[in-house]
């Protein structure tokens, strides 16, 4: 993410502003269209309560097919503190496995044992389910790094970017963009098939994006996992406001 606090904290004021002067503002501007505003600009969601119907309703886990469960489950609970839940094997050729962080708090302010992590398996979010299928043969499942996929990424929170890259680095986990570097020139992200298929966007419009994407997340990090998914790395803290 980008800009000052001060800049930060003028940006909401504006908005804030004009939210509460301009009923026709961005959020109507954005879903019409008839209209082209100028990019970048945000499309705030607004006060209205949820069905009352979905009470209860959470994002629990997020699952991802991986070609070796032992070099993900090392890989996530060693790079990243997740926790090893368990495996459910279900035929020789499938299993299940969970991990996620301690949710008594956020991770390492509120330990959890095993135990209770299992009980509060459906009480809690943010976890992660490798599904880990073995027939005879089995060629490896090419990660979004290679083609574009319905996963785009995984998103962890930290409190210091800067010193978790650092860490990732000493774990030997692949970089592609560091803290405050731009959009990499090399690697999945050089081009924008790694957004789908750009058979027909021209040069000057991924330029485009890419110099879009280069402030939106200054302060990110972009690195992957041993299957190849990419993960983005973002501050506790965000420096925009929407």
């Amino acid at each position: 993410m980008f800009g000052s606090s001060l800049k930060s904290i003028s940006i909401f004021l504006l908005l804030q502003t004009a939210q509460c002067c301009a009923p026709n503002d961005a959020r109507q501007a954005g879903n019409d269209t008839n209209s082209t505003p100028e990019h970048p600009y945000v499309v705030r969601g607004d006060d209205s309560p949820a069905d009352l119907q979905t009470t209860g309703y959470y994002v629990n886990h997020f699952s991802l097919n991986v070609n070796n469960l032992t070099r993900s489950i090392d890989f996530y609970t060693r790079v990243f503190g997740m926790r090893f839940m368990f495996t459910y094997h279900l035929t020789p050729h499938l299993s299940f496995t969970y991990v996620t962080h301690s949710q008594g708090g956020r991770n390492g302010t509120g330990y959890q044992t095993n135990g209770e992590l299992i009980r509060e398996k459906n009480n809690n979010g943010g976890a992660i389910e490798f599904v880990h299928f073995t027939p005879p043969n089995k060629k490896d499942i090419e990660g979004p790094k290679v083609r574009a996929t319905t996963l785009s990424h995984v998103g962890m929170v930290v409190p210091d970017p800067k010193a978790t890259q650092e860490r990732l680095k000493q774990q030997g986990v692949p970089i592609y963009k560091g803290v405050g570097e731009d959009m990499p020139t090399e690697g999945p992200f050089a081009s924008p098939f790694y957004l789908g298929d750009a058979t027909n966007l021209s040069p000057d419009d991924f330029a485009a994006i890419q110099a879009g994407m280069t402030k939106l997340n200054f302060q990110n990090i972009f690195a992957e996992d041993p299957d190849g998914n990419l993960l983005e790395i973002i501050p506790r803290e965000e420096s925009i406001s929407f």
